[in-house]
C-alpha cells in the first residue's frame, strides 16, 4: 500500500515538473511563425480600430507609402512582429518580409506576364483580406537574374501598388525598400485630385438648392450632406425652371466645411447629376460620381473622402467630346 502511495506521489510531481518546465519554454522560446505551404488559400482578417499598422510605424510613417519590404530579414525582425504569416513560393532559404501600411490592406502573390510594356499580375498564388495589427508576410522566393516570376501586390481602399520580385545586378537591393506611390509636384499622389473646403463664405449666395442627400463619408455616425445648387428658378409648385444655361455647383457639407466636388461654373445646354453608392470591395467606402454634360462634351468624375488628410478626392473616370447624346438617363 505504501509501495502504491509513493509511485502515485512521484507521478504527481513528475506532471508538476513538466508542466512548469513546457511553460517556460513557451515564454522564453523564438515565436512561431504561421506557415502556409505553397499553394496557398485565401485568407482573410478582422481589422482593428486603428487604421495604421504599428509594425510599419516602428520604421516610418509616410503619406505616400502603402508598405516596405525587409530584404533578408534577420530573427529579431521577425519576431519584432506580433502577428507572422509564412508563404513559400518555392523551396530556398531567400526570403523577404512584405509589411502594410495599413490595417485592413489586402496582400496578393502573382505571377507576372510581361506585355511588352510591363508586367501585369496573372494567376494569384497568396491572397490576404483584411490585414489585422501587427501583421508581417514572410515569403521565401528567390530574385531570378532573368524574366520575373512573381510580383507582391500591397492595396489600400482604392490605392494600390505593385513591387515585381526581380534581381537587380546593377544597384543591388537595400535592406528596407518602400513602396511608394508616385507623386505630383506638390507631392500628392496621382490618384486623384485633392479637394479642400472653400474660404469663400458666399460662394452659394444667389444660387437655389436643386438636389440633397445625407451619408457618412467618414463613418464617424455623424452624416455630410452632398448639395447641387444652380440658378435656376423654383415655381411656385416647388419645380425647377432652367434657361439654355446656368451656373450650377456640387458640394460636400462636413460641419461647417464646405468642399466643392464640383466648382461652381456656367454650364451652356447641360447641368450636373450624381449617383451615391457604397463599394464593398473598397473596405465599405462612400463614392460620388459626379456627370457633367455641356452640349456636346460629358465628364464623370470619382470623389471619395481621403482619411488621411481630411479632404476629398476626385478622379476624371471618363471624358468625351464632340458627342450627340440620343438618350438621356433620366
Amino acid at each position: 500500500m505504501r509501495q502504491q502511495r509513493k509511485w502515485a506521489v512521484f507521478l504527481i510531481m513528475s506532471l508538476i515538473v513538466s508542466t512548469f518546465l513546457v511553460g517556460c519554454n513557451g515564454e522564453n522560446g523564438p515565436k512561431p511563425t504561421q506557415e502556409i505551404e505553397s499553394p496557398s488559400p485565401t485568407a482573410t482578417a478582422e481589422t482593428t480600430e486603428s487604421s495604421y499598422n504599428s509594425a510599419f510605424e516602428k520604421y516610418n510613417n509616410n503619406i505616400t507609402e502603402l508598405g516596405l519590404v525587409i530584404n533578408a530579414p534577420d530573427q529579431e525582425a521577425i519576431n519584432s512582429l506580433p502577428q507572422v504569416e509564412t508563404y513559400k513560393q518555392m523551396d530556398t532559404k531567400d526570403n523577404l518580409m512584405i509589411i502594410p501600411k495599413y490595417n485592413g490592406s489586402k496582400i496578393t502573390i502573382s505571377k507576372v506576364e510581361y506585355t511588352g510594356e510591363r508586367f501585369i499580375a496573372k494567376d494569384t498564388l497568396y491572397a490576404k483580406e483584411g490585414t489585422p495589427e501587427g501583421y508581417g508576410l514572410l515569403l521565401y522566393a528567390v530574385r531570378p537574374e532573368g524574366i520575373p516570376q512573381i510580383m507582391i501586390t500591397v492595396t489600400y481602399k482604392n490605392k494600390s501598388i505593385d513591387y515585381v520580385i526581380a534581381e537587380d545586378g546593377k544597384n543591388g537591393h537595400e535592406g528596407i525598400e518602400y513602396l511608394k506611390l508616385e507623386t505630383d509636384d506638390m507631392g500628392m499622389p496621382h490618384s486623384g485630385e485633392m479637394i479642400t473646403p472653400i474660404q469663400d463664405a458666399t460662394y452659394l449666395e444667389g444660387l437655389n438648392r436643386f438636389s440633397s442627400f445625407d451619408v457618412d463619408f467618414d463613418l464617424d455616425g455623424s452624416n455630410e450632406t452632398i448639395e447641387v445648387y444652380c440658378q435656376g428658378e423654383i415655381t411656385d409648385d416647388g419645380s425647377y425652371f432652367l434657361d439654355d444655361g446656368q451656373v450650377w455647383t456640387l458640394v460636400v457639407k462636413k460641419g461647417d466645411d464646405i468642399y466643392p466636388l464640383f466648382e461652381k461654373s456656367y454650364i451652356q445646354l447641360g447641368g450636373l447629376e450624381y449617383l451615391v453608392y457604397i463599394d464593398y470591395n473598397d473596405y465599405e467606402r462612400v463614392h460620388v460620381l459626379v456627370q457633367y454634360k455641356a452640349g456636346a462634351g460629358m465628364m464623370t468624375f470619382d470623389c471619395v473622402y481621403d482619411e488621411e488628410t481630411g479632404n476629398f478626392r476626385r478622379d476624371t473616370v471618363y471624358e468625351a467630346s464632340n458627342i450627340n447624346i440620343l438618350k438621356d438617363w433620366k
